[in-house]
């Protein structure tokens, strides 16, 4: 691996065979130009009841803003925009909602109406016999600056090639433009970011197989390191105590977010799937190993990767169950293969605290997809639970879309739920 660094305005390169482009000098995106935003706000550690930075609110992909503001009760539809492709999750800093798809857009919180779009420039590659459009992931937003991954192919599917751009979140401008030289794999993971640093894997070219490169960038987009990982592992990075705590193929690895070097290693005998991306809170990493015969759940030290414990269930939850949220009490897992849609665990010793399954009503859809435990409640989908219990507190249906509903933010009092399409849900915050 070699990395070779100019002056911005001209281009930066690195890779472990194949040179990756930086591009600093850029498009202009349209409309109109959204509420400024400085590190104060946008900084994930002081994370508002306005602010949900990135993909699962925070660095430590915890799903968790304790001081965070959702609705309560009185649900409405505040506004419904039709937006293809949204990926596993929007961002939300104060009165702006960042959204990928086959645009990059900056949306009002209050009517959804767009403030400006920004559609990333085709790659420089041989012409694949069909008509490519672009694909931004999931955004993350800090300091005035919104990052995502891009993936170019056909309508249809595919990916011919991929990108990860930086964006002005006031202007919808590009700032800098990193290309991965034909790189046709869609397995990037949503970038993780801190008030100094952007995490995220890269894809490499043609003939490198499925192994991804773990990128640490500096804000303005200079290459800090890369390591390789041996695995497809294509979801998210969780950070916590400038430390990464990633999911190989011989189990949880963790480096220093400064140089990359490894800091511990656990669990050797985890095969870990790629859906099945660990969360880190208050000192404890939380990871689902997917292994046969079933799944378990197992809670580690932050620190030193000791084991505190772990919990198992049976196969039939093997490829659909996931770790959703967390809080000071409890650890929520999100069911989708058993009767329950939440089972939450005791976040000290690993035992079953409770079971609950959101009612669907007749000839309508309550999402149950996606979790975010927000100020008092439990956000599951497009319903609300009482932590404590499970029981529900509220529920909204939803017209059944082609991706399938998922919820992807709580901020603002607004509940987000994605899919072909991103529906703000409202109500009393009391």
């Amino acid at each position: 691996m070699f990395f070779v660094s100019v002056m911005k305005g001209n281009a930066s390169m690195f890779s472990r065979r194949s040179f990756l482009k930086r591009v600093v000098v850029g498009s202009v995106g349209i409309g109109v130009v959204g509420r400024g935003l400085d590190r104060a706000t946008a900084a994930p550690d002081q994370q508002s009841g306005s602010v949900w930075s990135q993909y699962k609110a925070d660095a430590g992909q915890s799903a968790r803003l304790p001081a965070g503001i959702g609705p309560t009760g009185g649900i409405q539809e505040a506004w419904t925009v039709s937006h293809d492709r949204i990926h596993d999750g929007v961002a939300v800093v104060n009165q702006t909602v960042y959204v990928g798809g086959k645009t990059l857009v900056a949306l009002n919180a209050q009517n959804g109406t767009a403030q400006w779009s920004f559609e990333p420039a085709l790659p420089d590659i041989d012409d694949p016999g069909e008509p490519l459009i672009p694909d931004v992931g999931s955004p993350a937003v800090i300091d005035g600056t919104v990052y995502a991954n891009v993936w170019f192919g056909p309508y249809d599917g595919g990916t011919y090639d991929t990108a990860f751009i930086a964006v002005d979140a006031n202007t919808g401008e590009r700032q800098w433009r990193i290309d991965t030289g034909g790189a046709s794999s869609r397995s990037f993971a949503p970038p993780t970011v801190t008030d100094d640093t952007v995490l995220t894997t890269m894809p490499q070219g043609e003939g490198y197989g499925d192994g991804r490169m773990v990128t640490a960038l500096d804000l303005d987009g200079t290459l800090r390191w890369q390591t390789w990982l041996d695995n497809p592992y294509s979801g998210s990075l969780p950070v916590s105590e400038n430390r990464v705590y990633i999911p190989t193929a011989s189990g949880v690895r963790t480096l220093d977010l400064q140089t990359g070097s490894t800091v511990w290693t656990a669990l050797p005998q985890v095969q870990f799937q790629p859906a099945a991306a660990p969360l880190v809170s208050d000192g404890t990493v939380f990871v689902a190993e997917t292994a046969e015969p079933g799944v378990t759940f197992i809670a580690l030290d932050a620190a030193t990767g000791n084991e505190h414990w772990r919990t198992a269930y049976a196969p039939d939850a093997r490829y659909s169950t996931g770790i959703g949220t967390v809080d000071n009490e409890r650890v929520y897992l999100q069911m989708g293969a058993v009767d329950d849609d939440v089972i939450a665990l005791d976040r000290a010793d690993g035992s079953e605290r409770w079971r609950a399954a959101i009612d669907q009503p007749d000839r309508k859809h309550v999402p149950t997809d996606g979790m975010a435990r927000v100020g008092d409640l439990l956000y599951v989908g497009g319903a609300a639970v009482d932590p404590t219990d499970g029981s529900t507190v509220w529920k909204h249906p939803l017209p059944v879309a082609g991706y399938g509903r998922e919820l992807s933010a709580v901020a603002g009092g607004r509940v987000y739920v994605g899919g072909q399409g991103l529906t703000a849900l409202t109500g009393t915050t009391e």
